[in-house]
């Protein structure tokens, strides 16, 4: 990874946000999806940038001391170079820095990538909601880290 830039989006960055979904997801969210999320005071979305391009964005909202991953994209082509990592990283401070203590998401059973660079960054399988997924019908795994008072995972000592 080289001369990455994180920071939080913007309303000028939705035209960007949105070209990540559409290359990330079958199912991207629209664009007045994605600007109400931008909007809402307890939610959170964060863009990494390339050479000025961009690479991929993080998107979580928390309520009190829990926090829930909503969506994480990266380019297929800054995949496997740091840019997920980062971005959960970030999200990690971010969450620290509300008073966090718990960070959730839910992911694909069949997604082994996604769930490996979950596992790296300190989040552990806590459970499974059949058939949560459409088309294809699939489980969602359902996973958890905990978070310390810097931004570290508790028992992990690295600061993401």
């Amino acid at each position: 990874m080289s001369d990455m830039d994180i920071r939080r989006a913007e309303e000028g960055d939705i035209e960007a946000v949105f070209g990540l979904e559409s290359a990330c997801f079958p199912d991207p969210w629209s664009r007045k999806t994605l600007r109400e999320t931008l909007r809402e005071e307890r939610s959170f979305l964060l863009l990494a940038e390339e050479g000025g391009e961009a690479a991929g964005y993080i998107n979580t909202s928390y309520l009190l001391d829990e926090m829930e991953l909503n969506r994480i994209c990266v380019l297929p082509g800054y995949r496997r170079r740091g840019t997920g990592a980062a971005l959960l990283r970030a999200a990690f401070r971010f969450a620290a820095e509300k008073g966090v203590t718990a960070f959730f998401l839910e992911v694909r059973a069949s997604n082994a990538p996604a769930q490996a660079l979950y596992r790296s960054a300190g989040f552990a399988e806590v459970g499974r909601r059949k058939r949560y997924y459409h088309d294809p019908d699939e489980d969602a795994v359902l996973m958890r880290a905990d978070v310390g008072e810097t931004g570290r995972q508790k028992g992990k000592g690295e600061n993401l």
